[in-house]
């Protein structure tokens, strides 16, 4: 729990996220569902989600920067070179094109997306805020989701789009309750 020597809300180890352990804004805009470990739709809820959110409480619980998190989050992502940055950047018809040239890059573009989900979700619950560039790859991943993702994922293995849907609307409004980043930061 937050202090004034330490404002971060770290988690207990092996408890897993909980409204006790996380900044009350964040608790006061999250759905019922952000708090499971294995439900899809939650930030934390996919492997990619889970292991983003938690290098980022031992970030923090290093002693790691507000403002310093957008870099720690991105290196690992550009290591990974997944999803190059035209990818990411790129119109929608391309994005889905390169989807359509081999089905693994959907795994890849999803594990990129769940982790600038985590990331920004996790930013908000530990220390009450987003840095304004982590929102913005958030809701540029949310996009992506939306808009490439799903429609991809529906025309050529029949998925249902009822989990995203609920992901997307839901992350959306706990992105937009979320606060900048609080000035200490």
């Amino acid at each position: 729990m937050g202090s004034a020597s330490n404002p971060h809300y770290l988690d207990i180890d092996g408890e897993g996220p909980s409204p006790t352990t996380s900044h009350p804004n964040y608790v006061a805009a999250v759905p019922d569902w952000f708090w499971s470990e294995d439900d899809p739709r939650a930030p934390f809820g996919t492997d990619d989600g889970h292991d983003t959110f938690s290098a980022l409480q031992t970030y923090f619980a290093d002693g790691g920067r507000d403002r310093d998190v957008p870099g720690f989050v991105a290196r690992p992502i550009s290591g990974w070179d997944l999803v190059s940055d035209a990818i990411w950047d790129g119109a929608t018809g391309a994005v889905i094109a390169w989807l359509d040239a081999d089905a693994v890059h959907a795994r890849f573009l999803h594990g990129q997306i769940d982790a600038y989900v985590a990331a920004a979700c996790g930013q908000f619950k530990i220390s009450g805020g987003i840095h304004p560039s982590l929102r913005s790859s958030a809701e540029r991943a949310l996009t992506l989701m939306e808009l490439a993702l799903v429609p991809w994922a529906q025309k050529t293995v029949g998925s249902e789009t009822d989990c995203y849907d609920e992901k997307v609307a839901g992350t959306r409004a706990v992105l937009a309750a979320a606060p900048e980043q609080p000035e200490e930061m």
